[in-house]
């Protein structure tokens, strides 16, 4: 349709084509769209809960694996990757058997954008949640697993951390010892600031600090409006600390102490009916 033909036979036919195009085209998405569908509905038959893992780093996207290499960041056993999160949330919302979602984590924690993703995702999906922590829920984990409605962790597991990190290793002055030079050619003051091989300025480190503490600002707002604590709570909380389960519990943190039998008993009382889990 882009091309355009002057005389009323050709420009009729040119419409007849596009249209028909348009009309092929139309039928090939209909179809894609319901196989997608129906392959969805199958992943899903015989559910009602929906299990999403969230293991290792929180991070927005799979980095791409090289060869030779699992695409897992140094420093990181596992990820749990929002975007792939935010699919099978939004797949599980489309069907009427999905009554309730499981979030098994196990996470120190990672990238506050990607944690604000989930949340939303699970906000939006509006169905019953339970955030089982399992190890670990900490940092950008336990801003995960804030957002769902029961949050139930065992006496030994790590929860909180309610804090923000931009640290990094400085190796400027071992640069200087083994005789190599940075050489800073930059736009502006600021563009290569917390690059490792030179000294971060007190600008630089104001700058830092300035960011970590809106990032804070926003964990601190979330967790006081998703778990219904006084704002000032979490304020007095939010030291980067971790507790163990009971202290938790103690605190707000979570709702339950237990492992998964724990879990099945309280999905059991939401769906009153026996949970039946598919894992994503």
């Amino acid at each position: 349709m882009k091309t355009q033909w002057t005389g009323i036979g050709k420009e009729g036919v040119v419409r007849y084509v596009g249209w028909g195009v348009v009309g092929v085209v139309v039928v090939l998405v209909g179809v894609s769209a319901w196989w997608i569908l129906s392959q969805d509905e199958e992943s899903f038959a015989g559910c009602n809960v929906v299990g999403i893992n969230v293991h290792g780093c929180i991070m927005t996207y799979a980095p791409a694996a090289d060869e030779g290499a699992s695409g897992v960041p140094e420093g990181c056993d596992a990820i749990a990757v929002s975007e792939e999160i935010i699919g099978t949330l939004e797949q599980a919302s489309q069907h009427s058997n999905i009554r309730a979602v499981l979030l098994d984590i196990d996470s120190t924690g990672g990238q506050a954008q990607a944690a604000v993703e989930i949340e939303d995702a699970l906000t939006m999906a509006g169905l019953p949640s339970v955030a089982w922590i399992r190890g670990y829920g900490d940092s950008a984990a336990y801003w995960v697993a804030s957002a769902a409605s029961t949050i139930i962790a065992s006496e030994e597991s790590d929860i909180g951390s309610i804090g923000v990190t931009s640290s990094y290793t400085d190796y400027s002055r071992q640069n200087a010892q083994d005789g190599i030079t940075y050489n800073s050619i930059s736009t502006g003051k600021y563009k290569d600031m917390g690059n490792p091989d030179k000294p971060l300025t007190a600008e630089e480190r104001a700058a830092l600090e300035k960011s970590n503490r809106i990032t804070l600002d926003n964990f601190i707002e979330t967790v006081a409006t998703n778990r219904d604590l006084p704002i000032e709570k979490v304020e007095a909380l939010a030291d980067g600390s971790t507790w163990l389960g009971k202290e938790a519990l103690s605190l707000g943190l979570i709702d339950a102490l237990g492992t998964y039998p724990t879990v099945l008993e309280h999905l059991r009382e939401v769906l009153q009916d026996e949970p039946v889990i598919c894992w994503r």
